[in-house]
């Protein structure tokens, strides 16, 4: 039959094409080791959530003690959070062939960087009163969730993702804007820690997906 015959039986593959999942640099074993450092990220985040709760309850001396520990964690948490945000974005590229993550994760990167500084420079003193120190930091905070909210909407152009992808995507928009709103700040941290979780399980099923190819 002629192929515009609209009587003829529609062409279509038996089979499924499998994804290419020759991903030159890339190991389970690194994998692995990522979504580890990612789950590790999520629980010490969570800790220090709770430290600096618990150090608005105790004595002074206590307090800056514990004060102290979080900052010193912070710093690491930190830089820990950005290099898997890079290591996130390589994978997603050989991945997925996704397309402009550079922008908004350099933007988060540098942006959550200098929240760091400007939290090791002023401390305490950010929130004594309206000045132009908590004024700029609230102004990061807020292009942070911006960044972070960017993230998430780059994350959703990505084509036949993860489903744990897409969750993420969202979880980075929901709490990008509450970051950004400045009202809902501190709930933010929910839907971010969420983030957190969804991105080790990005490579964890990395991971399973070479061991499969492999086998």
């Amino acid at each position: 039959m002629q192929p515009d015959n609209p009587y003829s039986a529609p062409q279509v593959e038996l089979l499924e094409q499998r994804p290419d999942l020759s991903l030159p640099g890339w190991s389970v074993r690194q994998l692995q080791v990522l979504g580890w450092l990612a789950l590790v990220s999520v629980l010490a985040n969570a800790l220090v959530v709770g430290l600096v709760l618990a150090s608005s309850l105790l004595e002074t001396t206590e307090a800056q003690v514990l004060v102290l520990y979080t900052e010193w964690l912070s710093l690491l948490l930190v830089l820990l959070g950005c290099y898997l945000l890079l290591r996130f974005k390589a994978f997603a590229e050989a991945r997925f062939g996704a397309r402009r993550l550079q922008v908004p994760i350099w933007s988060l990167v540098v942006v959550t960087l200098a929240l760091e500084v400007a939290d090791l420079l002023f401390g305490q003193g950010l929130f004594t009163g309206l000045d132009w120190q908590t004024i700029g930091y609230v102004g990061l905070l807020c292009t942070m969730g911006a960044c972070t909210t960017w993230l998430g909407l780059r994350l959703l152009k990505i084509e036949y993702p993860y489903p744990t992808l897409k969750v993420m995507a969202w979880l980075d928009i929901v709490g990008g804007l509450m970051l950004a709103s400045v009202l809902l700040m501190l709930l933010a941290i929910v839907p971010l820690l969420g983030a957190g979780v969804t991105l080790m399980l990005v490579f964890f099923k990395g991971a399973g997906e070479l061991r499969e190819h492999a086998a």
